[in-house]
């Protein structure tokens, strides 16, 4: 399957090289409260399984996520790369779909894709974490799971380490505004250099304090996760950039 996806991917990708990879979870040894003036929200684990219902209860310490690389062919390395991360329902053939139409665009511009997917080596269905209630717990844990991306773009020379941009799609998008938290932020080594959050859960995130620009796209009629508390958020903060559209955003450039 992985060899038939990178096949696809080269495909797709003609002037392009595509590559599966395994990254090794890294998280931080320890989190602190992301929510300024709350003490009780954090969803920070040392476990790579966790216990949830959609891990069917198991817990693993450690783990490996699967990963998508693709890169301009004959572009001298180390160059500017982005890290998609999808939404609740994991990498479907929706998903894939819409990583590599905005692939194929980053790739033409000279960025370098890395398509995460949290869900594969969790071993979690085809349902992903729609129906759990928990979604903030999962988009704790999943922006560890960027940070590791971040940490291996960096290791092996293939990104410019403070070129590095997050796109996020509904609960990646919730997991992108957490990445660019900056208590979060600060636990790390390597920071993104900013990050593309598209339809996110704006809930809690009102005072919170982002480490670099936040590019947000929300959308007038989403019935999923509500405009309105990211209206509120954005209109705090100087750092954040707001995109409006009545359908789903469909193109943006990165560091823009």
């Amino acid at each position: 399957m992985r060899t038939a996806l990178a096949l696809i991917a080269s495909l797709i990708f003609t002037s392009a090289h595509a590559e599966m990879v395994k990254i090794r979870w890294n998280p931080t040894k320890f989190s602190l409260p992301w929510v300024p003036g709350n003490d009780y929200i954090d969803g920070w684990t040392k476990n790579f399984m966790n216990g949830t219902v959609e891990e069917h209860g198991n817990t693993k310490l450690d783990g490996e996520l699967d990963a998508e690389i693709i890169m301009p062919k004959g572009t001298k390395r180390p160059i500017p790369f982005v890290i998609l991360l999808h939404g609740c329902s994991g990498m479907n053939d929706l998903l894939q779909k819409w990583a590599h139409s905005y692939g194929e665009k980053l790739v033409g511009s000279g960025h370098g894709v890395l398509i995460l997917d949290s869900f594969r080596g969790r071993g979690l269905g085809k349902d992903g974490i729609c129906a759990d209630p928990s979604q903030l717990d999962w988009a704790r844990r999943r922006a560890d799971d960027a940070y590791s991306a971040l940490d291996y773009l960096i290791d092996k020379n293939l990104a410019i380490s403070n070129k590095v941009f997050v796109v996020g799609r509904s609960n990646g998008a919730t997991t992108t505004l957490l990445i660019m938290n900056r208590v979060i932020g600060d636990l790390h080594d390597h920071k993104f250099a900013g990050g593309f959050p598209m339809q996110p859960s704006c809930l809690y995130m009102t005072n919170v304090d982002f480490y670099a620009p936040v590019h947000q796209f929300l959308a007038d009629k989403d019935d999923a996760a509500s405009p309105v508390l990211c209206n509120a958020m954005a209109s705090s903060k100087a750092l954040i950039i707001l995109m409006k559209t009545r359908l789903r955003p469909i193109f943006f450039m990165a560091g823009t």
